[in-house]
């Protein structure tokens, strides 16, 4: 059960919280989804639930980023996020992204210009930027729903139109 007493209308306790500032969160989250949306939805679906992992968002794991199911990511290589230095599951590429976001939601003021170059091994300096700003956002809202309490739902809330129902959001996968 969440942290918050104050709710607005909606068909899940996420969309109850954060409607209670409608305006706001709808701002929000048309820059979330554009933001998620210029980048390869594989790596920032990736990077969301290894994050989640580290911030300890249980919610996240109840639902899956729609771009990234239709490109192919399964639970298998979910199951596995935290093994991702050594599983056989992930590229190189997906290595890399994993672990600069990584960084990012844990101390983003210790990101070198080494890590950065790291990266851009794997990507060019244009997808760094909305990379970037697509962690960001991501943080954002992970950090919110902590901070609120937000239990995982059985259903994908109302509000985030672009994710859809973890196929098994009873378990969280534990932080590796």
């Amino acid at each position: 059960m969440a942290n918050v007493n104050l709710r607005a209308e909606g068909p899940t306790e996420f969309d109850q919280i954060w409607g209670v500032r409608a305006n706001y969160f709808a701002c929000f989250i048309a820059d979330h989804d554009a933001s998620l949306a210029r980048v390869d939805p594989l790596l920032i679906e990736l990077c969301r639930l290894r994050m989640a992992q580290i911030l300890g968002c249980d919610f996240a794991f109840s639902c899956r980023y729609a771009p990234a199911v239709a490109a192919g990511l399964d639970e298998a290589k979910i199951a596995n996020i935290s093994s991702y230095p050594n599983s056989p599951l992930f590229t190189p590429r997906e290595r890399a992204c994993i672990e600069f976001a990584e960084q990012f939601s844990m101390q983003s003021s210790s990101i070198s210009d080494s890590d950065v170059e790291r990266l851009l091994e794997h990507i060019d300096p244009e997808t760094l930027i909305y990379f970037v700003k697509a962690l960001s956002v991501t943080d954002q809202l992970l950090r919110g729903t902590v901070a609120f309490g937000i239990t995982p739902g059985t259903t994908a809330p109302a509000s985030l139109a672009q994710f859809v129902s973890a196929p098994s959001a009873d378990a969280p996968l534990a932080v590796g």
